[in-house]
């Protein structure tokens, strides 16, 4: 967030465009620490990636860098930072209607407040989404739009990008988390249930 990093005593500017990944591994702990809620809570989206299918599994067998030289892929860039931020310029751009805005107001709403949707999900939620996912939902959304050739975000561009954006920012109480509740159910309920005005 502060466009730099300090690593060693030592403080670097980041370019820009720059973006963080981080990956979270369920079944290892050794040497992995989970990252507090706040920290979680700066990333955009958090993606879940499931086992590959069949088919996939094949291309991982016969693509894998343990055969091949890393060169041998022959990649090419498909964008240039200069384009990248052409993009993030455009991005905020797309129209956001007051409907839609108040449609991102209450899907975050409905996570701090169940009971005023009438969320039966609702009883595992500990903690509800930050105001940065209203935020995150507001840009995310816009990309959606932009990414799907549109100038004005709808309903379903919010809907796109919901699960990745609200996933890390719900934290389930202990009942649910020993009830095995999964936040994309009670995401897909407030997403049922939560009407665009």
């Amino acid at each position: 967030q502060e466009r730099q990093a300090t690593i060693g005593g030592e403080t670097y500017d980041l370019p820009n465009p720059f973006f963080v990944l981080a990956t979270e591994n369920p079944l290892e702990s050794l040497g992995v620490y989970p990252l507090p809620e706040a920290q979680k809570d700066r990333f955009l989206f958090k993606l879940e990636i499931k086992y590959p299918d069949n088919k996939d599994e094949k291309k991982i067998l016969n693509n894998n860098i343990t055969l091949s030289q890393f060169s041998d892929f022959d990649l090419k860039p498909l964008l240039s930072a200069s384009k990248i931020k052409r993009i993030q310029t455009l991005t905020k751009l797309v129209y956001l209607s007051d409907d839609i805005e108040k449609y991102i107001i209450s899907l975050i709403d409905a996570t701090r407040n169940p009971n005023k949707y009438g969320l039966k999900l609702g009883k595992y939620i500990e903690w509800g989404a930050s105001p940065r996912a209203s935020i995150g939902l507001y840009i995310a959304a816009k990309a959606d739009a932009l990414l799907h050739g549109k100038h004005f975000v709808g309903p379903q561009n919010v809907k796109n990008v919901a699960y990745d954006v609200i996933r890390h920012r719900l934290i389930i109480n202990y009942e649910g988390q020993a009830e095995n509740v999964k936040v994309d159910a009670i995401i897909e309920e407030i997403l049922n249930k939560v009407k665009v005005p």
